[in-house]
């Protein structure tokens, strides 16, 4: 089989066929023939998947092979797991209904799946779709329009309630277990990756103990701008599901605090609205706070600037 440690650009079967990289044998059997794969650039240093854009005698896809000792180190995806039961390498190879559940719901273009395989002794896991036309976003770029979009794709998915929460595929967990799992998996991430002060681990324990949602939707912990597509200013795809789960919509909102400036949270907010009332957020913004901030969310290193950064709404 060939790794990723080898980095192919274009690898070759004995009957001179393009061999996908780092895919065995028996994956490449229901991917279209592969003329060329070049390996895009990894948007962070600690980045679990490495892409490839892929022309073939059919179209053009994204084969994104993911690292399972990457996956293992993420502080991001020990936390998936540890709370959601997110287990990415394992499983990968059932993300066709993600997919499908998310095109019927979100106002966006979804990649069209063709294939995917979760991590075995012989191979990597990995995900192909078709490519979308577009440029990705970039945070300094974005426009009041691109924020009004976005509001309208989470209220359609904060529409979507359920009294379980958990992986997309097995929402299996009650409501009445949802404190327990957050004050586990805070303890279990500050023993991985330390340098919290014992005093704010306890209050933040003691705060996510008292946590009773509501309902839960459909959320994705790490959402970025970067995980959209755009054209003249308009965002038109969703293009990275992987970390879909359901849960609470204010841990969403917690996540929106820090990638929405005060004039884009209002005009989330003024959208928004229109559809169901905002969160309440006071009594979990801080609990929730320092889980994404031990996940990594968005790389930020001193947890005390990630505590005190800006609320944009009560």
């Amino acid at each position: 089989m060939a790794t990723s440690k080898s980095n192919p650009i274009t690898q070759f079967l004995p009957s001179g066929e393009s061999f996908y990289p780092s895919l065995s044998k028996v994956q490449q059997q229901n991917l279209p023939k592969l003329i060329k794969a070049t390996p895009l650039p990894k948007m962070f240093d600690d980045s679990t998947h490495q892409l490839w854009d892929c022309e073939t005698k059919q179209d053009a896809l994204i084969l994104k092979v993911c690292n399972s000792e990457s996956v293992l180190s993420s502080s991001f995806w020990q936390g998936m797991k540890y709370l959601f039961n997110v287990d990415l390498p394992k499983q990968l190879g059932e993300f066709e209904n993600v997919y499908k559940v998310l095109s019927k719901i979100s106002a966006f273009t979804i990649p069209e799946y063709i294939a995917s395989g979760s991590a075995t002794e012989n191979s990597l896991a990995f995900i192909a779709c078709k490519k979308i036309s577009g440029t990705m976003v970039l945070p300094e770029n974005v426009s009041d329009d691109m924020v009004i979009q976005l509001a309208e794709h989470l209220v359609r998915l904060h529409q979507q309630k359920q009294v379980t929460w958990g992986r997309i595929n097995d929402a299996k967990f009650d409501v009445s277990d949802w404190s327990g799992h957050l004050q586990k998996t805070l303890k279990l991430l500050v023993k991985n990756t330390g340098n919290i002060p014992e005093k704010l681990l306890d209050e933040m324990l003691d705060l996510a103990g008292k946590i009773m949602p509501n309902y839960f939707v459909p959320i994705m912990p790490d959402l970025r701008w970067d995980q959209f597509l755009q054209k003249n200013d308009k965002l038109t795809a969703l293009v990275d599901l992987d970390a879909f789960v359901y849960g609470p919509r204010e841990l969403e909102f917690i996540l929106l605090e820090y990638i929405l400036n005060n004039q884009q949270a209002k005009l989330f907010a003024s959208f928004y609205s229109q559809f169901q009332p905002l969160p309440q957020l006071e009594q979990v913004r801080e609990p929730y706070r320092l889980l994404l901030f031990l996940m990594n969310v968005l790389g930020e290193s001193k947890v005390d600037n990630w505590m005190k950064a800006p609320f944009r709404w009560e």
